[in-house]
C-alpha cells in the first residue's frame, strides 16, 4: 500500500524510482564510508609531518586519532537517541556535511587545539554514520537485493579506505603538503553530498529511538550469541593486528617498504574477504562467521613461526586480511539475520561497542607486547579467536537464514 506521504520535492515517490537511482543511492553512501574511513585514518600517515608543523611531539598529535574514537562511540547512541523520529536520510545528508567541515577545520587549522576541534566534529559524523547506515542499507537496497549483499556494498567502501585511503593519502602529503591532504578529502566529500540529497529515498524509522531501545540486540539471545563473538574475535584481531609491522620490522627483519607491501597485500586481500562475505554471509551467516574465525587463528597460530621469511608473511597476512575483510560485514548481516526488527534501534551500541573493542584491542595489544613479547599476543589471540569460534559453533548453533525477515 503506497505511502500517505508525498515525495520530497525533487525526488521520485519510492515506487518511481529507478534501478539505477536505486543503486546510485546505495552507491553514495558506500563512497560517504570511503571519505570517513580515510578521514579517520589519514593522521596515520601524516602524524610526523603535523607535528613537525605544528611544534608538537608525535605521541601528542597521536589524539588525532584517539579522539575521533572516543567520540564516535559517545556519538552513535547519543546521536540515534537525540534525533527522534527525524528523516534517516537528513541524519546521514546532515553527517556528511559534517564530515567535510571537519576535514576543512583541520586544514586551516591554525593551532592544534583547532585542529583537534576538527577531529571531535569528525568523530560525531563517524559514530553517526556507522550507527545510520549500516540499519538502513537493507531498505536502501535495490529490489532482488538482499540485506547481505547491501551491507557489503557499504563496506567495500570502508575496506578500499583502508586499501587505498590511506596510502593515498600519503603520498598525497608528500606531494602537497598534510592540509592540502586534509582538504582534498573533504572535497571528496561534496559530490557525495550532493548525490545524497537528490539520490536518497525517504527514510522515516518505524518509531523514534528511545534510550531504552538501545539495549535491543543485547537483550537478543540470538543476537547477544553475536555481539559476544565479535567482541572476543575483534579484541583479538586489534590487540594482534596493530602490532603486527612492528613484528615484520623486529622478527622478520623486512625494511619498510616490504612492510608497506604486506600490509597492501593485507588490504586487497580483504576486499575480495568483504565481497565474499555479502556472498557467503547471505546462505549461511553461521558458518560464515565460523570461518573467519578459524582463519583468523590459523593466521595468528602460525604468524611467529611461518610470518618471519617472505613467502610465509605473505601468505600468512594474505589469509588474514581476506578473514578481516568479512568480518565487519559477517557481523551486521549477523544481526539482521537474528533480529531484522532490533536492528535500527540496537545498531547505535553495536556500533559504540566496535569502536571500544578497537581502542581496547590496541591498548592492552601494547601492554603485552611491551610486558611479553609479540609470539604471547598472538598467542593469546588465537586463544580469544578460538573462543569466538565455540561460541558461535555451540551458542549459535540454532541460528540459520532461512529464519531472517529481509525488510521490504
Amino acid at each position: 500500500m503506497p505511502s500517505a506521504s508525498p515525495a520530497p520535492s525533487g525526488l521520485p515517490a519510492p515506487n518511481e524510482r529507478s534501478l539505477l537511482q536505486q543503486w546510485l543511492a546505495i552507491l553514495s553512501v558506500a563512497v560517504g564510508a570511503f571519505a570517513l574511513v580515510t578521514s579517520e585514518f589519514l593522521p596515520v600517515g601524516v602524524l610526523n609531518d603535523v607535528a613537525s608543523d605544528l611544534g608538537i611531539s608525535a605521541g601528542h598529535a597521536g589524539l588525532m586519532v584517539t579522539l575521533p574514537g572516543i567520540m564516535a562511540a559517545l556519538a552513535a547512541p547519543l546521536l540515534s537517541v537525540g534525533i527522534g523520529a527525524m528523516d534517516r536520510r537528513y541524519l546521514l545528508v546532515g553527517l556528511t556535511l559534517i564530515m567535510i567541515l571537519a576535514n576543512a577545520v583541520v586544514a586551516y587549522a591554525s593551532d592544534f587545539n583547532l585542529l583537534l576541534l576538527g577531529r571531535v566534529l569528525l568523530g560525531i559524523s563517524i559514530g553517526g554514520f556507522w550507527a545510520t547506515a549500516i540499519a538502513l542499507s537493507g531498505r536502501l537496497a535495490p529490489k532482488g537485493v538482499g540485506v547481505a549483499q547491501a551491507t557489503s556494498i557499504i563496506m567495500v567502501g570502508v575496506t578500499l579506505a583502508t586499501v587505498l585511503g590511506v596510502p593515498v593519502g600519503t603520498w598525497l602529503s608528500n606531494l602537497m603538503g598534510w592540509r592540502m591532504t586534509f582538504l582534498v578529502t573533504a572535497l571528496v566529500g561534496v559530490p557525495v553530498l550532493l548525490a545524497q540529497l537528490f539520490l536518497l529515498p525517504r527514510l522515516d524509522p518505524d518509531k523514534a529511538i528511545r534510550m531504552r531501545d538501545l539495549p535491543a540486540l543485547f537483550i537478543n539471545p540470538q543476537a547477544r550469541v553475536g555481539l559476544i563473538a565479535v567482541l572476543l574475535i575483534g579484541l583479538a584481531h586489534f590487540a594482534a593486528y596493530t602490532y603486527v609491522a612492528p613484528f615484520f620490522k623486529e622478527r622478520s627483519g623486512f625494511d619498510g617498504p616490504t612492510i608497506g607491501s604486506l600490509l597492501l597485500l593485507y588490504g586487497i586481500a580483504g576486499v575480495a574477504g568483504n565481497l565474499f562475505a555479502g556472498f557467503a554471509a547471505n546462505r549461511s551467516v553461521r558458518h560464515t562467521l565460523m570461518l573467519v574465525a578459524l582463519l583468523i587463528a590459523t593466521s595468528t597460530a602460525l604468524f611467529p613461526y611461518f610470518a618471519t621469511g617472505m613467502t610465509g608473511a605473505a601468505m600468512l597476512i594474505g589469509l588474514w586480511g581476506f578473514a578481516f575483510g568479512a568480518f565487519p560485514a559477517c557481523s551486521s548481516i549477523w544481526m539482521f539475520v537474528v533480529a531484522p526488527k532490533e536492528v535500527e534501534r540496537g545498531m547505535p551500541l553495536f556500533v559504540a561497542m566496535f569502536q571500544v573493542i578497537i581502542a581496547l584491542g590496541s591498548f592492552f595489544g601494547g601492554r603485552i607486547v611491551d610486558q611479553m613479547g609479540s609470539s604471547v599476543l598472538l598467542s593469546l589471540a588465537t586463544a580469544l579467536v578460538g573462543c569466538g569460534f565455540v561460541t558461535v559453533l555451540v551458542l549459535g548453533r540454532n541460528v540459520s537464514n532461512r529464519l531472517a525477515v529481509q525488510p521490504g
